[in-house]
């Protein structure tokens, strides 16, 4: 009994294994200068479980004026999160940051917001960042605006379909942004079936009879 259990735990368990599995999109196409409508982009996410457990973000921006960029991703009608939102943007500081470009992760574990990541010299910024998560009109977003829209709207929801990226320049003249690529990684589980977890215990209880049965014929 104790054998045909273990089987079947470990049957049930490998059908709900975590999947994890990065999509990515090589776009390298301008994100227009000053115009709020931006570049849009769509990764195809397929083939994995139905229960998103995790996610992260990768962002490859070349040029530009970081200070000037709005960026968002959502995922039909189940989450969005704002990834980018006028980075370094504060009450003291209508521009923010001037750095030209991202090489960058963005990760709700991470430990700093990348909206106040500091400047970087005057070159593209890279690392593993929390994404800005403010949902605020990009016009008047500060650092102190509250981070409603991050990563955690995705949690529990089916990752596969459509995941749609939108780049916008909010402000001109800050020199030309190229989206060159972008990716999502992507944890997910089955959801078992609903007469799953009752087969497994019917299976279990059939296991135990006849274990039972053979102890008093022995």
């Amino acid at each position: 009994m104790h054998f045909i259990s273990k089987l079947l735990t470990l049957s049930v368990l490998s059908a709900l294994t975590t999947q994890a599995q990065l999509f990515t999109n090589t776009v390298n196409a301008p994100i227009p200068d000053g115009n709020p409508t931006g570049l849009s982009s769509t990764i195809d996410v397929e083939g994995l479980g139905t229960q998103l457990t995790d996610i992260t973000v990768s962002l490859d921006i070349a040029g530009g004026f970081n200070g000037d960029l709005y960026a968002y991703l959502s995922h039909g009608g189940t989450g969005f999160a704002v990834l980018l939102n006028r980075v370094g943007k504060t009450a003291t500081d209508s521009f923010g940051y001037g750095d030209p470009g991202f090489h960058i992760i963005l990760s709700d574990a991470a430990s700093l917001d990348i909206h106040n990541y500091g400047g970087n010299g005057g070159l593209a910024l890279p690392g593993t960042w929390q994404p800005d998560g403010r949902n605020v009109n990009p016009q008047l977003v500060l650092d102190i605006s509250p981070r409603t829209a991050r990563f955690d709207s995705f949690i529990n929801s089916n990752p596969n379909g459509l995941w749609t990226l939108v780049v916008a320049d909010m402000a001109g003249g800050g020199g030309q942004a190229t989206l060159q690529s972008w990716g999502v990684d992507v944890s997910a589980t089955p959801v078992p079936e609903p007469g799953a977890s009752k087969l497994f215990f019917v299976m279990a209880g059939a296991g135990l009879f006849q274990f039972l049965r053979l102890r008093r014929v022995t």
